[in-house]
């Protein structure tokens, strides 16, 4: 055996045995496994994502009745501080009439083939426009005839709607006691 020189090398030297082609491949495994990864972890991502979009697409539960009850009370309040001639308080309750019927026309409800939105959208806007008049005017005559008349819209919105049983009245006294409607 003749000794090894840098031009030729021993055969069996650990130099000559290595070869750039193994830690190539192992440098590429490990990428590929690296990038393969990353990918699983893109794909569960945009998995989630897309769960999320979903979910946000489909209609949402509306709380109708939790909603009419609060418009309910806030009507009820509105007459009160109208009829106690206190014009701040009954806008205030006006703008939570308002705001509140605005909520369910909002929502789009259709409830057994009745479109609850659309029709409250025709009725009950023009009633809130005649109190927000009288109020303006401070004019407690034209106040109670524009109650009158939102009493009017609101039983013909639920004679429309099939539920014609529930009937609102203008109220006799206040079922909230803790609170003075006068000026």
């Amino acid at each position: 055996m003749s000794p090894a020189s840098p031009e030729h090398p021993a055969a069996d030297s650990p130099a000559s045995s290595r070869s750039p082609f193994p830690s190539l491949a192992l440098t590429a495994l490990i990428v590929a496994v690296f990038s393969l990864g990353i990918g699983v972890s893109a794909l569960r991502r945009a998995g989630q994502l897309e769960a999320r979009l979903q979910a946000l697409e489909q209609p949402k539960h509306f709380p109708l009745g939790e909603a009419m009850g609060y418009l309910q009370r806030y009507a009820e309040k509105l007459y009160f501080a109208g009829q106690a001639q206190n014009w701040e308080l009954a806008d205030f309750y006006l703008h939570e009439v308002t705001e509140t019927s605005d909520d369910i026309i909002g929502a789009n409800i259709a409830d057994e083939g009745v479109e609850v939105s659309k029709l409250m959208a025709t009725i009950l806007p023009p009633a809130e426009k005649g109190l927000q008049e009288a109020v303006a005017a401070k004019d407690s005559g034209r106040f109670r005839t524009r109650y009158a008349a939102l009493v009017d819209a609101c039983n013909a919105c639920h004679q429309d709607t099939k539920h014609g049983f529930m009937k609102i009245t203008i109220p006799e006294r206040p079922s909230v006691t803790n609170q003075s409607f006068a000026p």
